[in-house]
C-alpha cells in the first residue's frame, strides 16, 4: 500500500535548539586578580626593584664623628619585560550572515565577535602562566612577554635577564614529582618565600588540576616512614555528604589559598597541570596597551570580517618574592 514514510519525507523541519552550548568555559585567575597598572606606551617598559643592606650589630663610640657614609641605591636594579600583541580574526561570509538563520544566533558575526573575544582573553591568560621568555620582534619573530614561569627562575634568563640580586631563589622553586610532594616540602618553599620577603601572610597558590588534588592528597594522609601505612586522616563526612578538599594551606611560615586554572606552563597546545605559582598579586602589575578591542575591516563583498586584538606586557615587581611548583613527572 502506497504511504508516505518519515525517513523518505521531503521537507521535514530539523528541530533544533534555539541555543548554542560550549561547555569550556574556564575563568582567568591571573588576569582578574594581577593589578593593572599604567598603560605599556613602549614596546619595551623598565621598572627598578630595590633590597636592604644586611642589618649591623655594630654600635657607635661614643663621640666619634660621621666619616663614611652609604649608598642608599646601591642594591638597586633595573627590570625590564617586553608587551605582547594577541589576536582573534573572525569573519564570516555574506550569506552566513544575511541568508542564512542558525539557531541560537541572531547574527552570526556577532556570535563570532563574543567568541573569539573570549578566546582573546584566554591567549592572554595562557601567556601570563606561560614559560614564554621575553622576545624582541625583528620582522620574523613577534614580541613576547615573559610569562610567571620564566620570572621563577634561580639562574639568568636567555633575554633581559633579572639581575642576580632579585632572582627567585632555587630554595623557593620546588621539582620534587608529585607524588613526593609532602607538607615538609610545601613548608620548605614557604620559609624561602618568607626569608625573602618577610611576610607571614597569605599568598594566592594559582595551580594546575593535579597539583592541587596533590595538596588535598597530601593534607588528608600522611604516612609513616616505614611502610606509608596512613596514620593521619583529616577528611570528614556529614551524613550523606562527603567533604574531601583543601582550599587553603596554612605552614609555619604563611598561607597559601589554592585557585585552580588551566592555563599554566601552557605549551604545544597543552597546560601543564603539575604547575604552581605562589604569587602575591600587589607584587605584579599587567600592563595594557589596549584591551581586546573590536575593529572592524573592510568588507571585500565576501562578508563582515575584523580583528580583536590586545596588547599587554606582564611586570613582576621583584621576583624574589616568587615561589613556583614545577614537578616534572607526577
Amino acid at each position: 500500500m502506497p504511504a508516505t514514510f518519515e525517513r523518505t519525507q521531503v521537507g521535514r523541519r530539523e528541530d533544533l535548539a534555539d541555543a548554542i552550548y560550549n561547555i569550556d568555559a574556564k575563568d582567568y585567575p591571573l588576569l582578574s586578580s594581577i593589578p593593572k597598572g599604567k598603560a605599556a606606551v613602549k614596546t619595551r617598559f623598565d621598572w627598578q626593584a630595590d633590597s636592604y643592606a644586611t642589618p649591623s650589630t655594630d654600635g657607635v663610640v661614643d663621640g666619634a664623628d660621621v666619616s663614611t657614609y652609604e649608598d642608599a641605591a646601591e642594591n638597586r636594579g633595573l627590570l625590564s619585560n617586553y608587551v605582547q600583541k594577541v589576536r582573534r580574526t573572525p569573519m564570516v561570509t555574506e550569506m552566513a550572515q544575511d541568508v542564512s538563520d542558525v539557531a541560537g544566533l541572531a547574527s552570526e558575526m556577532a556570535g563570532a565577535i563574543a567568541k573569539k573575544t573570549i578566546e582573546c582573553k584566554r591567549d592572554v591568560e595562557a601567556t601570563l602562566g606561560s614559560d614564554n621568555e621575553a622576545q624582541a620582534d625583528n620582522g620574523t619573530v613577534p614580541y613576547k612577554t615573559r610569562g610567571l614561569g620564566k620570572w621563577a627562575l634561580s639562574t639568568a634568563q636567555a633575554v633581559l635577564p633579572v639581575p642576580s640580586a632579585f632572582r627567585t631563589p632555587s630554595a623557593s622553586i620546588d621539582a620534587t614529582a608529585l607524588a613526593s610532594l609532602t607538607r615538609a616540602v610545601v613548608n620548605n618553599v614557604m620559609k624561602s618565600q618568607y626569608a625573602q620577603t618577610g611576610k607571614r601572610g597569605t599568598y594566592m597558590l594559582v595551580c594546575g588540576t593535579s597539583l592541587k588534588a596533590r595538596f588535598t592528597e597530601m593534607v588528608g594522609y600522611q604516612p609513616t616512614v616505614a611502610s606509608n601505612t596512613a596514620i593521619l586522616q583529616t577528611t570528614r563526612g556529614q551524613g550523606t555528604k562527603w567533604q574531601d578538599t583543601i582550599e587553603s594551606f596554612t605552614g609555619d611560615f604563611g598561607t597559601y589559598d589554592l585557585v585552580l586554572s588551566n592555563w599554566l606552563g601552557f605549551s604545544a597546545g597543552a597546560a601543564d597541570a603539575r604547575r604552581g605559582y605562589a604569587i602575591d598579586p600587589s607584587m605584579l602589575e599587567l600592563k595594557f596597551n589596549k584591551q581586546w578591542a573590536y575593529k572592524a575591516l573592510p568588507d571585500l563583498d565576501g562578508g563582515p570580517r575584523g580583528v580583536i586584538s590586545a596588547i599587554f606586557g606582564l611586570a613582576v615587581k621583584n621576583p624574589l618574592g616568587l615561589a613556583k611548583f614545577a614537578a616534572t613527572s607526577d
